[in-house]
């Protein structure tokens, strides 16, 4: 403590941190290295240091007895090994030698040899050993019989007093070995700090360089020569003991990712009941897909939902490169969602093959009659990362409406959510690995030409990825769950589930279809001139003359309106009609017919390229045509480049998933020139109302047509 109170921090010093003693190891520019009575490291800023509620300094006082402070000198190391353990690495001929020496020692203080009057043997007690004769005389005897002298006689017996049975074993051969033995604890603490503190997350060097380090370390914090620096391979020996398993001079990789793993014992995360606990994550799926259009090859995002309670895969999202907010939030709809059947697949796949106990309530349900044998659950908890596709605050707003709790994972910690992670093991080793287009999971593993081989496009793989699902992963036993009481008997994910529906009982999923719409991201606008305006493009449908410059009901809004809005496909917005509960679709005023559809991504290089000539990116005329000029360029096959290929193929996928969940919905599309109010197929000729008599159609009447088979026909000549 300096005279105002202050603290001075320097190696040695002891303090308290969260409710134990710690000890400064190292000081850096604005960090300190701290160690606690427990052994565990920890590097902390200065700020968050003393602004932790339980730093306090900790006085002499209070220093843990036998401790030494930081001005004493520094102890040696002490080995206290299990005496049990040694035991058990003795020989058999060691034992019988340790045994025959405390019957002597038995025999020595009490006259006989078990050391029990009751199990005397025969002549015992001996007349030099009798109760009656002095402990001196029997020690005497003792040492002539053995042919030792009185002191090793009295120093044994005093070994095996205050050790036991270990006091008489020759340690000549089983003494401990400390690797660290006679080592400078100064030297320790700098090759321990330096690695945590600087080699962790710097590139991969050698032990030279690490060598080099240290030994400027302690000229800085004890002076020039004052602490002896052993040589290259003493010091090599020092790292192996100190940082087994650290990857000083491997890869950065994996010493980085052994850095991540948490400090103390790993605890398990379990869950009870279907959707307790549900974990999403998004990694890279190991196979490039082709695109057959534009001719090029990309890298493909996987986003899944896993139930922790049963295993199961609730919900997946295959995206090109660079997942979305609005992928993530969709696994959510999806995971409460029943998984369509698709075409060609077995009837043993059907929903009903779980056998559920509310299947014939189920049953009534066409989304479940027509399903797959995927488990449906409303989960409770959501475990997420830090990732930006999962900071929507839309997905967060539904998630809270539905009564679902989002809990955050730790920074650069993967073991908060290890069920996930092990799911994607499974993936990459059981999928992956046999598609065609495979890249390996790094680049060592990477095949000479991947891209030539790739053949399948995104929704080719989002099929054969659907039934990898309901085939494969579902039914397969997984070794993470056991039927309780019974740990040799394994389970698949639909049988965990099922079991869990018996004993939990089954908690139904909302059924709004609109949920999709409920997940896309927000944007607040005024309604002016029947239209509204997001990045400076102009939407408008009928349904907005009826709220053309009204305030909306919302409150804490100003009068503005919620408009949603896809950022795979910025052609559309959404709006929700608070009077009537109806979602209505808003198209881009300036769209032409057949506009292909662009992303977000899209727009921006737009209104990038339009400042980039002089233009304003408010004026729409200019926004399409740098559009139109745009998507031209990128299509001619003389100016197309890798790049806008691959950003064309990147629009082109987005724009089919968004359609295909537009499909789902409720929507009204008020705005579009001639809604189909009747199906797209239907009889021809209509089939006549109940109260008309029956159309009679006479088939022979009918004109028929020449049908090509597909072959030229065959000349009579020769």
């Amino acid at each position: 403590m300096t005279a105002k109170g202050g603290m001075r921090l320097r190696d040695g010093t002891k303090l308290w941190l969260d409710d134990e003693v710690h000890t400064v190891t190292g000081v850096t520019d604005g960090g300190v290295r701290l160690r606690s009575e427990s052994g565990a490291w920890t590097v902390i800023g200065v700020g968050h240091l003393l602004a932790d509620p339980t730093f306090r300094p900790c006085d002499a006082d209070e220093i843990p007895e036998g401790e030494p402070s930081s001005e004493r000198d520094h102890p040696e190391r002490k080995l206290w090994p299990d005496a049990a353990a040694l035991f058990d690495k003795l020989t058999d001929k060691q034992l019988k030698d340790l045994q025959r020496a405390q019957e002597h020692l038995l025999e020595m203080t009490t006259g006989y040899r078990n050391g029990d009057p009751k199990d005397a043997l025969p002549g015992e007690p001996r007349p030099e050993y009798a109760p009656d004769v002095s402990l001196a005389q029997r020690v005497r005897s003792k040492a002539q019989e053995l042919g030792y002298s009185e002191p090793q006689v009295w120093r044994r017996l005093r070994q095996w007093r205050e050790e036991g049975p270990w006091g008489l074993v020759d340690r000549r051969t089983h003494r401990p070995s400390d690797p660290l033995a006679g080592v400078d604890p100064r030297l320790i603490d700098a090759i321990l700090t330096q690695h945590y503190v600087t080699e962790e997350d710097d590139s991969t060097g050698s032990l030279n360089r690490l060598r080099r380090r240290v030994e400027r370390r302690l000229d800085d914090a004890h002076g020039s020569g004052t602490v002896k620096m052993p040589s290259q391979k003493p010091f090599n020996r020092y790292v192996a003991v100190l940082l087994p398993g650290r990857y000083t001079t491997g890869q950065a990789t994996t010493r980085q990712s052994v850095a991540n793993r948490p400090d103390g014992h790993y605890q398990p995360i379990t869950a009870s009941r279907p959707g307790e606990l549900m974990m999403i994550d998004t990694s890279w799926l190991d196979v490039r897909a082709y695109d057959p259009i534009e001719d090029i090859v990309v890298s493909v995002d996987l986003t899944i939902a896993i139930d922790v309670c049963t295993r199961s895969l609730l919900g997946w999202r295959l995206v090109p490169k660079g997942t979305k907010g609005v992928d993530a939030g969709l696994v959510i709809a999806d995971a409460m969602t029943p998984e369509p059947m698709r075409p060609g697949w077995p009837e043993g796949l059907r929903h009903r093959m779980l056998r559920l106990p509310c299947e014939p309530l189920l049953a009534q349900d066409e989304r479940f009659a027509a399903a797959a044998a995927r488990p449906v659950v409303f989960p409770e908890k959501i475990v997420i990362d830090h990732g930006k596709a999962f900071a929507s605050q839309a997905v967060k707003n539904v998630c809270r409406r539905h009564g679902i709790v989002i809990q955050d994972t730790r920074k650069y910690k993967p073991t908060d959510k290890p069920q996930v992670e092990a799911a994607f093991k499974t993936i990459r080793s059981q999928f992956s690995e046999h598609i065609a287009g495979y890249k390996g999971n790094h680049v060592v593993h990477r095949g000479r030409d991947v891209d030539a081989v790739a053949r399948w496009t995104i929704e080719e793989l989002e099929e054969f990825f659907a039934e990898y699902v309901v085939a494969v992963y579902q039914r397969r036993r997984h070794k993470g769950l056991v039927l309780p009481g019974f740990p040799e008997i394994k389970l698949s994910p639909n049988d965990a589930y099922r079991m869990a529906v018996h004993r939990c009982g089954y908690i139904a999923a909302p059924r709004d279809a609109n949920l999709f719409l409920e997940l896309l991201p927000i944007h607040w606008c005024a309604i002016t001139n029947r239209r509204i305006q997001k990045d400076y493009l102009h939407y408008s449908a009928p349904v907005l003359g009826a709220h053309n410059g009204t305030k909306s009901p919302y409150a804490q809004a100003n009068g503005t309106w919620p408009i949603r809005y896809d950022p795979r496909d910025v052609t559309q917005a959404y709006f929700h009609d608070p009077y009537t509960g109806i979602w209505h679709t808003l198209r881009w005023t300036h769209a032409l017919t057949g506009l292909e559809p662009f992303t977000d991504i899209t727009l921006r290089q737009v209104k990038q390229e339009l400042r980039e000539r002089g233009r304003e990116p408010q004026d729409q005329e200019a926004v399409l045509a740098a559009l139109l000029d745009l998507q031209n360029r990128t299509d001619a096959a003389e100016a197309s480049t890798a790049p806008s290929r691959r950003a064309r193929a990147r629009d082109a996928e987005r724009a089919r998933v968004a359609a295909r969940d537009r499909s789902r919905t409720e929507l009204v599309d008020s705005a579009a020139d001639a809604p189909l109010k009747e199906p797209r197929l239907r009889a021809v000729p209509p089939l006549p109302e109940r109260d008309e008599e029956e159309l009679t159609i006479d088939f022979d009447a009918l004109p028929s047509y020449e049908v090509w088979g597909g072959h030229p026909e065959k000349d009579d000549a020769p």
